[in-house]
């Protein structure tokens, strides 16, 4: 195995201890669960609760996009007749989701 070029200098996460066990406590998580929503930034019941339990309402309604239901009514038409179905994503768009 060759070794490493690279030496890499990972920062200590600073962790309150008594707040993770606050939180812990209080949404009946795991230590090691809020320990990472810490680190990412959710430091409040209601961000970790809103995180875990998301509010919907904000999500795109994808029937706003051009000709959805014409898309829609292929595929069930598709999936009706036996057919196979090719999907075509752009792999650098960050989230392909089929």
């Amino acid at each position: 195995m060759l070794k490493s070029r690279t030496k890499w200098k990972l920062n200590e996460p600073i962790v309150d201890h008594e707040k993770v066990t606050d939180l812990s406590k209080a949404l009946s998580l795991s230590p090691l669960f809020i320990e990472l929503c810490l680190q990412r930034g959710l430091d409040s019941k209601e961000k970790i609760e809103q995180f875990i339990q998301p509010d919907e309402t904000w999500i795109y309604d994808p029937y706003l996009m051009h000709d959805m239901e014409r898309a829609v009514s292929r595929i069930t038409e598709a999936v009706e007749q036996g057919e196979q179905i090719t999907i075509y994503g752009d792999y650098d768009a960050g989230a392909i989701r089929s």
